[in-house]
């Protein structure tokens, strides 16, 4: 099952063009996580927000799935994460999956106060250590990264983005598809 889940992710991302892209899903473990209450713990003015036909192309994309919020952006890169880790924090688990289009891959999760992270295809720790060493709550899915981490490079099918999608699923109960993407997103305006 999880293999085919996978599958279809890696058609997607394919689809999709997931290069230079964060996707974030944020979910409380109680009651709802609000847009606009989203847009306070990024520390934004709801005055900030902007409607559909006022986004610019690098603004970050906010919508409502269920009691939680996902937001999408064309910033792969730590000053965007910066913002998008405030929605993490106790009471709540938050995904962060972010694809540059040097093919470098990073996903990161908080569960309150526990986090882990992966990046793909070298951890970017110095000193260096091993890709196993700061996962976290991703831990029991080891098994399945080091099928991509051993095999990606003679197997053009295997897709990180895709394995690490499939997994946000199985944890969040969120599944991206091409609704989802194409769905109605609040805007708020972020500069680099």
């Amino acid at each position: 099952m999880f293999g085919e889940i996978v599958a279809r992710y890696a058609e997607l991302t394919d689809l999709m063009t997931w290069e230079s892209v964060a996707y974030t899903v944020t979910i409380p473990d109680y009651g709802v996580l609000t847009v606009e209450d989203a847009v306070c713990r990024l520390g934004f003015d709801a005055a900030a927000i902007r409607a559909p036909g006022e986004a610019q192309p690098d603004d970050l994309a906010l919508q409502q799935i269920g009691t939680g919020i996902v937001t999408w952006s064309n910033n792969p890169y730590d000053d965007g994460r910066e913002v998008t880790d405030r929605l993490g924090g106790e009471g709540f688990r938050h995904w962060y999956l972010a694809g540059d289009i040097e093919g470098n891959t990073t996903m990161y999760v908080r569960y309150g106060d526990s986090d882990g992270q992966l990046d793909f295809p070298d951890p970017g720790w110095i000193p260096f250590t091993a890709w196993t060493d700061h996962l976290g709550p991703l831990t029991p899915y080891a098994e399945l990264f080091a099928v991509v981490y051993d095999t990606w490079e003679d197997d053009p099918e295997m897709c990180i983005e895709g394995t690490c999608l499939a997994v946000i699923e199985l944890e969040s109960g969120v599944r991206l598809d091409t609704g989802l993407w194409n769905g109605s997103k609040t805007y708020l305006p972020m500069s680099r």
